[in-house]
């Protein structure tokens, strides 16, 4: 019984000090991580980049072909 006990004593140690580990990991995790209005502010900068890209080529580009169909 007493050797059971003994076994039982160093498999929970093992345990505890790998919970340990997992703790740490997670915290680290959770440092790092991205939260959901950080994703959303980066969709939101992404988009607006785009949309001021796509804004400078219909001035640069479309902009004189209008003007040059409607002067004639």
């Amino acid at each position: 019984m007493e050797r059971r006990v003994e076994r039982l004593e160093s498999i929970t140690d093992d345990l505890r000090m790998g919970m340990v580990r997992v703790e740490s990991r997670l915290d680290n995790i959770e440092k790092n991580m991205l939260t959901r209005a950080q994703a959303a502010i980066a969709a939101l900068v992404a988009v607006l980049a785009v949309l001021g890209g796509g804004w400078w080529i219909v001035q640069q580009y479309l902009s004189p072909i209008l003007q040059g169909v409607g002067g004639q």
